[in-house]
């Protein structure tokens, strides 16, 4: 966007304005000046208080071809821009949140036509997938093929929700400008209180997109959202799947309260099996006429389970941690934030409750199941209602 543009939004309220530079990148996002920036790319647009701005100039973190958004709130300063300087500098009367809303705005009002066309063409796309009359491969191709950026041929599904009640328009806003930032030449939309990611890549993967989980988290963390990850296939016209697996994982993994390998992405590749008990659990209440699933589950864990309740105790905890380790107790300590002694203890305990060794190698995966259907009926319903104590 041309620099022009800022002067024009802001000019009732700029003190003093130099911009040898022409070009500024609002539209990628507008960055804080604290925490410093690091080399940050060509046009970046960055807004913060004198303070940070001092404080920047004595850390010599002051970077050509960008711009600086500098608000004073009131507070007095002597500029001396320095000479031969490449980057822009605009000396505010306000403040940041002032400034932030002002150009927020501006992005809305310039880029709103676009906007509106590639949301429609998304949101008839993603409304055919979703009440499934848009399911053949060709058909869904050939709609993918209007789309701003190239599909690949592995495509996965992101869900993106938001942790607060609601959000206002700027913060939605800003959240959708850093997602695409982000997200560089993908495909994403706001849809039903939520954002939908149709990512794809080249090349073929068995669990890991092709994508920077760490910073992804931290994005996020700082935005208060959540994120639900499919797994990549070759079907397009298989979007309405993708997006209900990655969705049910954000949805099972907060409900289960477990803490997804990395912190604020639920991918399906971690909540799999409790999908797959989700799905059981639906059908077993349609043939049966009853919530009541424990019976899917070996009679020593639900045996665990009552003995638990009844003495305030967390033996299936720990015997569910020592399953998923694969049986290794190191592993299986760290989990549990225990004592490798005290896990050995319980273990202990547990077989001798049970009368016999419940760890036998053939039936380790029944077992484990068995764990993580107490779990899941745990939390659609009170196990007490069918068993009272």
């Amino acid at each position: 966007m041309k620099t022009d543009y800022i002067k024009d939004c802001l000019k009732d309220i700029i003190l003093l304005s130099d911009t040898p530079v022409e070009e500024c990148h609002i539209e990628r996002g507008i960055n804080f000046l604290c925490p410093p920036p690091k080399s940050p790319v060509k046009g970046t647009v960055f807004a913060g208080t004198l303070s940070e701005w001092k404080m920047l100039c004595e850390m010599h973190l002051v970077y050509s071809t960008c711009s600086y958004l500098i608000c004073t709130d009131g507070e007095h300063y002597a500029f001396e821009a320095p000479k031969n300087r490449i980057y822009n500098l605009f000396v505010i009367n306000s403040s940041v949140k002032t400034v932030l809303n002002k150009l927020t705005n501006l992005l809305v009002s310039r880029t709103a036509l676009s906007d509106t066309q590639q949301y429609k063409l998304y949101h008839d796309f993603w409304h055919s997938i979703m009440d499934g009359s848009l399911d053949s491969r060709e058909t869904v191709i050939e709609y993918m093929q209007q789309f701003p950026y190239q599909m690949h041929a592995h495509i996965a599904c992101i869900v993106i929700t938001y942790d607060l009640s609601e959000l206002d328009s700027l913060q939605m806003r800003e959240i959708d400008i850093v997602l695409k930032n982000f997200f560089k030449e993908t495909n994403l939309f706001f849809y039903n209180s939520e954002w939908i990611i149709l990512f794809s890549q080249s090349k073929d993967t068995s669990v890991d997109l092709d994508l920077p989980y760490d910073e992804f988290s931290l994005l996020l963390e700082q935005y208060q959202l959540s994120a639900g990850i499919s797994y990549a296939c070759q079907l397009p016209e298989q979007f309405r799947t993708l997006y209900l697996t990655a969705s049910a994982s954000v949805q099972l993994g907060k409900s289960l309260k477990l803490k997804p390998y990395i912190k604020k992405i639920y991918t399906y590749h971690q909540f799999n099996p409790y999908y797959v008990i989700h799905l059981c659990s639906q059908k077993f209440t349609e043939i049966y006429n009853t919530k009541n699933i424990v019976y899917l589950a070996h009679p020593d864990v639900v045996r665990l389970y009552y003995y638990d309740l009844e003495n305030k105790g967390n033996l299936l905890d720990v015997l569910f941690a020592y399953l998923s380790c694969g049986q290794n107790l190191s592993s299986a300590s760290k989990m549990l934030y225990m004592h490798r002694n005290t896990v050995l203890n319980k273990l202990n305990k547990i077989e001798e409750f049970l009368n016999h060794k419940p760890f036998t190698e053939k039936d380790h995966f029944l077992m484990l199941l068995s764990c993580m259907i107490i779990k899941y009926q745990c939390i659609e319903n009170d196990l007490t209602k069918f068993f009272p104590l």
